[in-house]
């Protein structure tokens, strides 16, 4: 299994340059059998939430990818802390299809919450968005089939899932009812584990604070 880390850097804050970047992470998969995990790891009212998504692709042709999906919660605290869907940012090849069994759902192109459009997402529930009383429950493991179409050629450059990887928790920590996005990493990458990881919209934020920051030091100057 080849892991890489993307070399190109996100701009955030609306493109205002110098503000901040952050490095996409990417999961290349271009023989079967080759096999990658996210890691999801926070806390939020007294709840630790911790889940694992493993995709080991079984099979791959020009036009048709198959995967074999483990999801692993292993989330402790108050709340039911069900992970009810997860999603990859951007896919490539580009996909014209996507199909999952054992319950899951496969949306293309869709809104995930708090990370706006993502190219994959996959969800136990109503949608993607969340909803009903579905999802990966505490100490539980669930599998399920993943098979991805496009009319790219996977085995040109091979199959790859770029960051940031989304998922969604819900009945979350002390409160009862509560939903929580963030994003996941790449197991066996640096810095991965244990630590939260912020949202999109909370890195904008961030970088705008320190640009606020910045000009204010200038004008005091």
């Amino acid at each position: 299994m080849k892991l890489k880390k993307a070399l190109q850097a996100v701009a955030l804050c609306c493109g205002l340059a110098g503000v901040g970047s952050a490095n996409a992470s990417v999961m290349l998969f271009d023989n079967a059998g080759d096999i990658s995990s996210i890691l999801y790891s926070t806390t939020y009212q007294g709840a630790t939430l911790s889940a694992t998504v493993q995709f080991t692709l079984t099979s791959l042709t020009a036009t048709q990818a198959i995967f074999g999906v483990q999801i692993s919660n292993n989330s402790s605290g108050p709340g039911n802390n069900r992970l009810t869907s997860f999603g990859i940012d951007i896919v490539s090849p580009t996909l014209i299809s996507a199909a999952a069994n054992g319950g899951w759902g496969a949306s293309r192109n869709v809104n995930f919450p708090s990370f706006q459009s993502v190219d994959l997402c996959l969800w136990d529930g109503n949608n993607c968005s969340g909803g009903g009383n579905q999802g990966v429950g505490e100490g539980l493991i669930e599998s399920f089939t993943l098979t991805l179409g496009t009319k790219g050629n996977f085995l040109t450059d091979g199959l790859e899932f770029t960051s940031p990887y989304s998922a969604k928790f819900q009945d979350v920590g002390s409160s009862g009812g509560k939903s929580l996005e963030f994003a996941g990493c790449i197991v066996g990458t640096a810095g991965c584990g244990g630590s939260q990881v912020p949202e999109p919209a909370s890195l904008v934020l961030v970088g705008l604070g320190l640009l606020g920051a910045g000009l204010a030091r200038r004008r005091k100057a």
